[in-house]
């Protein structure tokens, strides 16, 4: 009679032990970031009735702070309606996954997610976005209540070019191009496109990250 070696079985534990260290090889190939980087810059859209106190306000950084990063702004006390101003703030790691910098913002009698992302943080953010990291429903907010605003950004990617450390969140606007918007940021179109591959340049809405000048 022939005889075969027998498998010895393993233990429950050690199984347990394969699966934990399966999760967390696939936590960090979904992780999309390490660490952030002390700058980023948010492309601020002004509408009417917009001013610097309200931006400096709402993103909780000084008005001297701001004027740092638009030497064309002449006059703090007069800034046209329909034009842009750039705005500092940190880009972090959030959660292992993504960049970005949550603000926190007061609710007014009346405010939506989408007001708040539209009026308020002027296309920065999209209402989906915000409602994912706040538990109210997006018509019946409280007043007088904070709700999380996150705001992605971009540290730069190394694999496209090592020369530019800064980047700016771009809501793109009607009448937006790739053209243009590289014009107004004084880089090469090709090198925006490279940073921005799935970006529709000319759609007139949804945020592209710039290369900046610090």
């Amino acid at each position: 009679m022939t005889t075969h070696p027998t498998t010895k079985s393993k233990p429950p534990h050690v199984f347990f032990l394969l699966l934990i260290q399966l999760l967390i090889s696939i936590t960090r190939v979904k992780g999309s970031c390490v660490t952030g980087c002390n700058l980023a810059l948010a492309s601020y859209y002004l509408g009417n009735g917009t001013n610097l106190t309200y931006i400096s306000n709402l993103f909780g950084r000084p008005t001297s702070e701001i004027l740092k990063y638009n030497p064309s702004v002449k006059n703090p006390n007069v800034i046209l309606s329909q034009t842009r101003i750039n705005v500092p703030f940190s880009c972090d790691c959030l959660n292992g996954a993504f960049l970005g910098h949550t603000f926190s913002y007061a609710i007014q009698h009346g405010n939506t997610y989408k007001i708040v992302v539209e009026v308020d943080f002027s296309n920065l953010t999209t209402e989906d976005w915000v409602g994912r990291v706040n538990s109210y429903p997006p018509n019946q907010i409280p007043d007088n209540v904070n709700i999380n605003v996150t705001v992605n950004c971009s540290c730069g990617n190394r694999h496209v070019s090592k020369d530019y450390g800064l980047f700016m969140t771009y809501p793109l606007r009607v009448g937006d191009s790739l053209q243009r918007v590289a014009a107004e940021a004084g880089v090469p179109a090709e090198l925006l496109l490279r940073y921005n591959p799935t970006a529709d340049f000319g759609a007139g809405n949804g945020l592209v990250f710039v290369p900046a000048k610090g």
